[in-house]
């Protein structure tokens, strides 16, 4: 079955938002992202809605979060596009490492193949999912997916902001001296003298 859809393809033109919307109301999930598929987990279940039991869902595992169960998710599914004989190319190795561009090909094409190929039947994604890694609904909430984590994470480590430096206090400015407030008096001029009034003799 050829299933390559040129990338003017009406597929390609559908957007997150909508791709998410379609995801989520048809397998009962809760992604919130694109690259939280990068687990492959969904695409089994799709796959699995458009031909019931091809897909064998108990060896998906929803709960992935390393590449090395995102590598066993794809090739899950690998093996269903092969008795389908569906010629499409999984570039796994782009796909695991969940980037936002690639993700959002892989499942624009995805619902491209399930709009063509739906026959309208009820799908009960929850049912489908027992008996798989995680048969709860609860569970697969969470979304899995997303950037792998490829060894335990190690709590990191708190950095502690460098205390502000002090500001060293302003240096006190030294009060001006003081300016002489009293003007020296000034010198007292020397007042007239008093002239001697001449005594007149009196007559011999």
């Amino acid at each position: 079955m050829s299933s390559g859809y040129g990338m003017m393809e009406g597929a390609y033109f559908v957007g997150r938002v909508e791709l998410l919307n379609w995801l989520n109301d048809l397998l009962k999930l809760d992604y919130t992202k694109v690259e939280q598929t990068a687990s492959a987990a969904a695409f089994c279940q799709i796959i699995d809605s458009v031909n019931p039991g091809v897909v064998n869902l108990t060896q998906v595992n929803f709960n992935a979060n390393t590449e090395y169960e995102y590598v066993k998710n794809f090739k899950v599914l690998q093996k269903a596009f092969d008795k389908l004989q569906i010629d499409k190319s999984i570039d796994v190795a782009k796909l695991v490492k969940a980037k936002y561009q690639d993700n959002l090909e892989f499942l624009q094409w995805i619902k491209r193949y399930y709009d063509l190929n739906n026959g309208g039947a009820e799908y009960d994604a929850i049912e489908r999912r027992k008996g798989s890694y995680a048969a709860d609904k609860k569970t697969l909430a969470s979304g899995g997916g997303g950037a792998a984590k490829t060894t335990p994470a190690a709590k990191p480590a708190t950095k502690v902001a460098a205390a502000p430096a002090k500001v060293a206090a302003p240096t006190k400015v030294a009060a001006p001296a003081k300016t002489a407030t009293k003007a020296a008096a000034p010198a007292k001029t020397a007042t007239t003298s008093k002239t001697s009034t001449p005594k007149i003799g009196g007559a011999g």
